[in-house]
């Protein structure tokens, strides 16, 4: 049985022009260009976990001073996000995301927008990005609400964005409210 060639030089012939093929197209990448920089959706409190405080975060449109008025009192605000942190070493970090249209329309009873906070682990790190900001979980902060350490405020009613903020973040430092001392409200964007 002689021995038929054919196949073989088929074969090498097919492994060249994919081989060159391959290099051809290859060789004509384009360079890819750096990652965009995310944008700011969040703004992070930053608060001493000793004492145990209190977080309110009052749905986006929701006059802060109603919902500092109800933490002080002890009544909810509808649509508040309330977080407890218990005492314990070091700090405590939240991230609140900004207020975001809404493209299908989604609104509580009351016709605002709900409200988020991102507790960050007491023991995770602040990661920063490559421009300094903070982030965790898909949420970027360019600005911090600071609590100063030894404040005996229990409760902190801190409103999200409902604007994107001008330029670099700013950080703030919260202090107690002048009506009552155990409540502190943050500074809108």
């Amino acid at each position: 049985m002689p021995f038929n060639k054919m196949p073989l030089i088929a074969g090498l012939v097919l492994i060249l022009v994919v081989g060159i093929g391959t290099l051809a197209l290859g060789g004509s990448k384009k360079k890819s260009k750096a990652a965009p920089i995310p944008p700011v959706s969040a703004r992070a409190v930053v608060l001493p976990a000793s004492p145990s405080r209190t977080v309110v975060v009052p749905p986006c449109n929701t006059p802060v001073s109603t919902t500092a008025r109800n933490a002080a009192a002890g009544r909810p605000t509808p649509g508040a996000t309330t977080v407890q942190l218990p005492s314990g070493p070091g700090i405590r970090t939240l991230l609140i995301p900004h207020c975001q249209p809404t493209k299908t329309g989604f609104m509580n009873a009351e016709g605002t927008i709900p409200s988020a906070a991102f507790v960050l682990g007491a023991s995770e790190r602040l990661t920063k990005d490559r421009e300094g900001r903070i982030e965790s979980d898909g949420a970027i902060a360019d600005s911090q609400l600071l609590l100063s350490d030894g404040s005996d405020t229990s409760t902190i009613v801190v409103p999200p964005c409902t604007e994107k903020p001008a330029g670099q973040g700013r950080d703030s430092v919260l202090s107690a409210d002048e009506g009552n001392p155990d409540v502190a409200v943050g500074p809108s964007c």
